[in-house]
């Protein structure tokens, strides 16, 4: 799988469209003439601005509007060929860290400073993970900000203020962790600062209620860091081992993550973009719900689209080479050299490939 909001952004440009000479359709803005690949979708003799603008729904849209219009039209080519290149589940793991009976009954006690986990990646490549949800299990009301850090910032790359309302509750993260930043590696650090306001948590005492589940290429262990009381990370010196609950049981996912794999070889999917692209562009043209000459105009060459998309010129029994066809064969080609990049990949020895 891969951060959809990572790579529709991170990839868009990759291909661009070609103002109009027209000065009354020349309105488009530098972000969508941008094409860092050089292929441009306007470029196919059937991909034109004026059709483009004017067979659109929104008859009063601004220019502001279209060029916004084709952002969201790129990016979701970008997110379609991407998604068609890697076809398949990834999950290796889920599991709540605590999975056992537990007794609420007893209140821990907490020394103050930081209190967590350390989570420790598996040094495979393309390993991420991502933290749905936490359980939390306290006695007493109160607030606190949850954190998640990192060893290269001293800064959280995520966090959230949560507020202790009943003695069992849910909090919705969807913190995700993946490879494609400077944060990749090292080691993480789930937890809070706890002071003398903060809830307390309940204790871990029933049974086997404090052992932690084996969760797929992570190591994870409980951790406090005493008087640290400020909301940065501390000196990895001073941690120490922490027998104690500390009312957190994050539900963690492990998957296999190929965000940077395709920023890193963006040039790999330029073409095949171009060419869902130049589709999206053309079946809104046929899909029109607007009614005017260039509007009718497309229409007029509805046919003619069909046959650049789909490869058949009407009734006439005449094979040609349509875009759909092209893009299946980019999208083979592109799932051939993604196989042999992985193998190197996943075993630390990136090889990045381009078109030049």
């Amino acid at each position: 799988m891969f951060q959809v909001d990572k790579i529709s952004t991170k990839l868009y440009g990759i291909v661009g469209l070609r103002d109009s000479f027209n000065p009354d359709y020349a309105i488009l803005d530098t972000d969508n003439k941008a094409s860092s690949s050089g292929y441009y979708v306007t470029d196919n003799a059937y991909v034109k601005l004026e059709y483009i603008k004017d067979s659109q729904d929104y008859k009063d849209i601004s220019d502001v509007e279209f060029n916004e219009y084709l952002k969201r039209l790129q990016q979701s080519s970008i997110i379609n060929v991407c998604h068609r290149v890697f076809n398949r589940f990834d999950y290796l793991d889920r599991n709540l860290l605590y999975i056992n009976a537990q007794n609420k009954v007893n209140q821990e006690t907490l020394l103050d400073g930081f209190v967590g986990y350390r989570i420790e990646v598996s040094q495979d490549k393309n390993i991420a993970f991502e933290i749905k949800r936490v359980l939390l299990d306290f006695d007493t009301l109160g607030t606190f900000k949850l954190m998640l850090f990192n060893t290269s910032k001293l800064e959280p790359i995520l966090e959230k203020d949560i507020t202790i309302t009943e003695k069992t509750q849910e909090e919705i993260l969807d913190w995700k962790v993946d490879n494609s930043d400077i944060t990749y590696k090292g080691d993480y650090y789930l937890g809070y600062v706890k002071t003398g306001t903060t809830p307390i948590p309940f204790k871990r005492d029933y049974d086997n209620a404090d052992v932690m589940s084996d969760i797929s290429h992570l190591r994870i262990e409980r951790v406090q860091v005493k008087n640290h009381t400020a909301e940065t990370l501390f000196d990895l010196t001073n941690e120490e081992g922490l027998s104690e609950n500390i009312g957190i049981n994050p539900d963690i996912t492990v998957y296999e993550d190929y965000t940077d794999l395709i920023i890193q070889n963006e040039m790999l999917f330029a073409r095949a973009i171009e060419l869902d692209f130049s589709i999206s562009i053309l079946r809104e043209q046929i899909n029109s719900l607007r009614t005017n000459q260039n509007q009718r105009d497309a229409e007029k060459q509805s046919t003619r689209i069909l046959a650049e998309i789909e490869g058949t010129d009407g009734d006439v029994p005449i094979k040609l080479t349509g875009l759909r066809s092209l893009l299946i064969g980019e999208i083979s080609q592109i799932s051939r050299e993604i196989h042999k990049i992985r193998t190197g990949y996943f075993n630390n020895n990136i090889r990045v490939n381009t078109l030049s």
